[in-house]
């Protein structure tokens, strides 16, 4: 295995670590699971996907102190 193949993994399983320290989905596993068990759905993109967790999470609008 080259270098840069072994670095690519090992800071995608560092960026993997750091979203589950900091209580983030997985979205390649959503994608896998809606592919194994809802192959009729269209995943969303990464982008929607995300967006969709933190309107689930915080409400539809953000809001300041």
């Amino acid at each position: 295995m080259s270098f840069f193949l072994q670095l690519k993994n090992v800071l995608i399983n560092i960026g993997n670590v750091f979203k589950g320290v900091s209580n983030l989905p997985n979205y390649q596993a959503y994608v896998n699971h809606l592919k194994l068990h809802h192959p009729e759905q269209t995943p969303p993109t990464e982008k929607e996907f995300f967006e969709q967790y933190l309107a689930d999470k915080y409400g539809p609008s953000a809001t300041r102190c």
